[in-house]
């Protein structure tokens, strides 16, 4: 193969990498701060372009097999004969086996997840051709009947494309970790027009701050990508819904006994997504590249009675959120949807868990909100506009992310009026869902392989106190302990530890340490007459309750001892507190 030109630019064919040259002139070009704010403008093209593409590819395949596209999936599913729900679905699953097996492994996994992952443990780094193929195969196997989410492949795309591009131009792990953040964001809010919503998510969800420093490059590429989405797509919400209200103090309380019983099938939501994936784990290993082709032949065999189960259930929650949809199904698909999409995400069928989560809550919604009807005749609110309450809610509960839940749902549906019971329902199905499941739906992946990421709370609410690493003082002496009682004390004390002298209502008023004791022993002939009183130091500076742990850090910085008594206001000693523990449990 003959060499190119001199000076001619060229990628690298076996990475797809812009040449050496290249990247010099880029370099050259811009300096380290402005050449990364171009990059995250960059990524945020590339995201809406890449959805854009994909979304082209689900409608054209929906349209190949269904006759339909994808705002009417359902439509031509339920025109389509039983064989063809049966065959199509099984096709998909054949598709996602065979490139399992022509990779050589599996394309299971939680997107989502592998994304938070990338981005705390890996500095940002994503294989790019894998996640290139996985979101290619995700949009084909949604199209063909999976019930998954469109968004997975979305997701996908935008965040290797910030890890590709800030692998090329050689940028260090925070940035590289910001424009993987900045693409999954894009990518949602170019799936599902709603910029503001995906911003909050990548803030809340994948970075776990809302630090400013951070805001700036996430709204950047989110308002990128949705610019194209809406140029090149659409431009109006997810879901047209006729207008709700809820404002009445008797909805406001509706409102929340929702958001109770959706926070409790919000834990249930994640636990069955695991507890399947943890089941299908311990199949023997011959066996998982075949799993996607059976779980797809489990959909289509449920597809032959009806199809509400197949896609990602754009249609079923349209029909909730007007309220057509009958109870019987209301009560019953949610269910089923959580079965097949629990088998499906385990099996190793790629899509995304967002859109699921939103079918699940909408119907549960829905239902709720039919049997208040029914409950109250003429005295309630229409069923559809508890379909959206329940969205909102099932979305925070199964993320444990209510900020960003909440502006999602009023994003894709464009109801301001909903706007404060959707906030009250969608905080408390979070609290109760964390509450019966402290993991949310992504996190819980990654506590299997022990990666734990940052909460989303200020740091000085997650700190640990003083008093969940206090130990008991177990041996106390009073003032008038005689010497050769306070050296056997001391000697039977474990390393490090030390004697307290207390008054008779337990007041601190002295700490006995072996090193000094040995420094300072009297005349032979006066250890008959000295007590405890007499050997103590009274110069140590106890620590409070009230304290926080990087105060009491400071304490230690300025003494040698390893512990330290904890006392309250009248000097009562309440225990003990050692250098150890605070440098291993706590967080400053």
């Amino acid at each position: 193969m003959p060499e190119p030109a001199s000076g001619a630019v060229h990628p690298d064919l076996r990475t797809g990498a812009p040449s050496p040259w290249l990247r010099r002139i880029l370099r050259g070009l811009l300096g380290q701060e402005r050449r990364f704010w171009v990059l995250v403008v960059g990524v945020g093209l590339i995201s809406g372009l890449g959805a854009v593409a994909l979304l082209a590819v689900l409608r054209f395949t929906q349209h190949l097999f269904w006759q339909t596209n994808s705002e009417h999936f359902l439509e031509g599913a339920l025109a389509s004969p039983g064989w063809r729900r049966f065959l199509v679905p099984v096709l998909g699953g054949a598709l996602v086996t065979l490139v399992s097996l022509v990779v050589g492994q599996p394309l299971r996994g939680h997107g989502t997840a592998g994304i938070i992952e990338s981005i705390w443990v890996k500095s940002g780094r994503l294989p790019f051709p894998r996640a290139l193929l996985r979101g290619f195969v995700s949009i084909i196997a949604v199209a063909l009947g999976a019930p998954l989410g469109r968004e997975g492949a979305l997701l996908q795309t935008g965040a290797a494309s910030g890890s590709a591009m800030s692998g090329w131009l050689k940028l260090g792990p925070g940035q590289a970790r910001v424009l993987v953040a900045c693409g999954a964001s894009a990518g949602i809010a170019s799936a599902y027009n709603v910029p503001i919503g995906a911003a909050l998510f990548g803030l809340e969800v994948l970075l776990g701050s809302f630090a400013l420093e951070l805001f700036g490059p996430i709204v950047v590429s989110c308002v990128v990508a949705t610019l194209v989405s809406r140029t090149l797509i659409a431009d109006h919400p997810s879901y047209v819904i006729p207008h709700y209200a809820l404002t009445h103090p008797r909805e406001l309380l509706l409102a929340l006994m929702l958001g109770v019983l959706v926070g409790g099938a919000s834990a249930l939501y994640v636990r069955g997504i695991n507890f399947t994936s943890d089941l299908l784990d311990k199949l023997p290993s011959w066996l998982t590249p075949f799993m996607p082709l059976v779980a797809m032949t489990v959909v289509g065999a449920t597809a032959i009675a009806g199809p509400y189960l197949m896609g990602n259930g754009y249609d079923s929650v349209n029909m909730a959120l007007h309220g057509t949809l009958p109870l019987t199904l209301l009560l019953i698909l949610p269910l089923a949807k959580l079965a097949v999409t629990s088998l499906c995400a385990g099996a190793g069928v790629p899509g995304g868990l967002f859109t699921p989560s939103l079918f699940f809550g909408a119907l549960l919604g829905g239902a709720f909100g039919m049997m208040v009807e029914r409950a109250l005749p003429g005295g309630a609110a229409p069923s559809g506009a508890y379909a959206l309450l329940g969205m909102g809610a099932v979305l925070a509960g199964t993320t444990h992310a209510s900020v960003s839940a909440v502006l999602m749902i009023f994003e894709m549906t464009g109801d301001y009026d909903l706007i404060l019971p959707l906030m009250l329902a969608a905080v408390v199905a979070a609290v109760v869902s964390r509450r019966l499941e402290p993991e949310s739906l992504y996190t819980s992946v990654l506590a299997k392989r022990d990666v734990r990421v940052p909460a989303s709370v200020p740091h000085w609410l997650r700190e640990e106190g003083v008093r969940s690493l206090l130990s008991p003082a177990t041996q106390r002496v009073p003032p008038s302990a005689p010497f050769d009682e306070v050296v056997v004390l001391l000697l039977e004390q474990p390393a490090g530890a030390d004697l307290y002298v207390t008054d008779a209502e337990g007041r601190l008023l002295g700490v006995i340490t072996l090193d000094a004791l040995k420094g300072h022993l009297p005349d032979h002939s006066l250890l008959q007459a000295t007590v405890a009183a007499d050997v103590m130091d009274t110069g140590v500076q106890p620590i409070t309750p009230d304290l926080s742990l990087a105060e009491v850090a400071a304490r230690f910085g300025h003494t040698e001892l390893d512990r330290l008594p904890v006392v309250d206001g009248r000097r009562h000693l309440l225990g003990s507190l050692s250098k150890g523990d605070l440098l291993k449990r706590g967080r400053f």
